[in-house]
C-alpha cells in the first residue's frame, strides 16, 4: 500500500490549516470594533461616535459598536480605553476635556494622556461664540474690555462649568485683554446660557448651537467667534482675530484615539477610514446640523493637534490658577 500520497496531502492540509489563521489576522478588520462614549448617551461625543460607526465605507466595516461609560468627569471611559488590548478594536471618543484633563487633574488620572494612547482622528470642532445680555451696552469686543476695565469686578461670564473649553477661552479672553470678567460656571451649557439671558451674568462664552437661537430672538448679542472664519448662521459676527484678539483661538473638539501599542499600519487605516465616512455628504450634513465642523486629516495631524491643545491648556490653567474646586 502507497502512504505517500494519503501523508502528503495530510501534511498539505495541515499546513493550509496553520496559516489560516495567520492571513485572517492580518484582515483588519476581522472582528467587531468598539468605540467607548465616556459620557451617557445623548450628548454631542455620544453622537459622533454613533455617526462614524454607522456612516457606511471606508474599509471599516459595518460592525462597530458605541459603548457609552459615563462616570468621573469622562476619565472612567478614557481608562477603559488605555487599559485595552492595543489591536484596534477598541477605540474611544473623547472631546476637549481630555487635553484639559492632563492638567486639570494631573497626578489624579490613572493613565498618561501624553503616553497612555495613539491619536486617531480628528472628527469634529465647534467655535466658540463671545455673546452679551442684550443690555449691555457693549458691541464689539474693543468696548466691552473698556466697559469692564471701567468697573472692574462689576462684570462676569457664564461658563459650562469649571475647567472646560469653555471656561478656558473665558480666562484666555481676560489673560489676553485684561478685561476682569469673574467666573461664574454653571452646570451645562444650557443653564450658563439661561444665566446671561436672564441677567443674572453679563457675558457668555458657548458653542454656537447653545446660543443661536438667544442671539437671532435679540436677546444675546455676539460680539466675536473663535476659528478663522465667521459662521454661515452668524455671518455678521467677526472673528476673535478680525475683532484685534487672535489669541484667543479655541474650539471645543472631538476626535478618535486608541490605546498606545496598536501598530502603525491599524492607525493609518483607521484613521483613513474614519476619514473617508467623515467626508461623506450626509456625515458633513449632520455634523453641521450640530453646529460642527467635520474635520478629518490622518493620526498625525491630530497627536500635533492634541499636543497643542494640552499645552495651551495647562498654560491657561497654570496662569488663572484654575482648580477642580473653583
Amino acid at each position: 500500500m502507497n502512504l505517500r500520497i494519503p501523508l502528503r496531502a495530510a501534511a498539505v492540509a495541515l499546513s493550509c490549516a496553520l496559516a489560516a489563521p495567520g492571513h485572517a489576522a492580518d484582515a483588519f478588520p476581522s472582528q467587531a470594533i468598539r468605540i467607548v462614549v465616556p459620557y451617557a448617551p445623548g450628548g454631542a461625543s455620544d453622537v459622533i461616535a454613533r455617526l462614524l460607526a454607522s456612516t457606511p465605507g471606508g474599509g471599516l466595516g459595518d460592525r462597530i459598536i458605541v459603548e457609552n461609560r459615563a462616570g468621573g468627569a469622562s476619565v472612567a471611559g478614557t481608562n477603559i480605553v488605555a487599559t485595552a488590548q492595543p489591536n484596534g478594536y477598541t477605540l474611544g471618543v473623547v472631546d476637549s476635556a481630555f487635553p484639559i484633563n492632563a492638567t486639570l487633574l494631573g497626578a489624579k488620572l490613572p493613565y498618561d494622556t501624553r503616553q497612555d494612547f495613539r491619536a486617531i482622528i480628528l472628527a469634529a470642532t465647534s467655535p466658540i461664540v463671545l455673546s452679551v445680555n442684550k443690555d449691555v451696552p457693549a458691541h464689539s469686543v474693543s468696548e466691552l474690555v473698556a466697559l469692564a476695565k471701567a468697573q472692574p469686578g462689576r462684570y462676569n461670564f457664564s461658563s459650562a462649568g469649571n475647567g472646560t473649553a469653555l471656561h478656558l477661552a473665558g480666562e484666555q479672553f481676560n489673560m489676553v485683554t485684561g478685561a476682569g470678567l469673574v467666573h461664574v460656571p454653571y452646570r451645562g451649557g444650557a443653564p450658563s446660557v439661561m444665566a446671561v439671558v436672564a441677567g443674572e451674568t453679563q457675558v457668555n462664552f458657548s458653542a454656537p448651537s447653545t446660543v443661536l437661537a438667544h442671539i437671532q430672538s435679540g436677546r444675546l448679542r455676539a460680539l466675536a467667534v473663535t476659528g478663522a472664519h465667521r459662521l454661515a448662521s452668524l455671518p455678521d459676527v467677526p472673528t476673535f482675530a478680525e475683532a484685534g484678539v487672535p489669541q484667543v483661538a479655541g474650539v471645543i473638539s472631538y476626535g478618535v484615539i486608541a490605546p498606545k501599542g496598536v501598530p502603525d499600519a491599524i492607525v493609518q487605516q483607521l484613521a483613513a477610514g474614519f476619514d473617508a465616512r467623515l467626508k461623506t455628504p450626509e456625515a458633513a450634513r449632520r455634523i453641521a446640523d450640530l453646529g460642527f465642523e467635520a474635520a478629518g486629516g490622518n493620526a498625525d495631524d491630530y497627536a500635533k493637534f492634541l499636543a497643542r491643545e494640552i499645552d495651551t491648556a495647562r498654560e491657561i490653567i497654570q496662569k488663572a490658577h484654575i482648580t477642580t474646586s473653583d
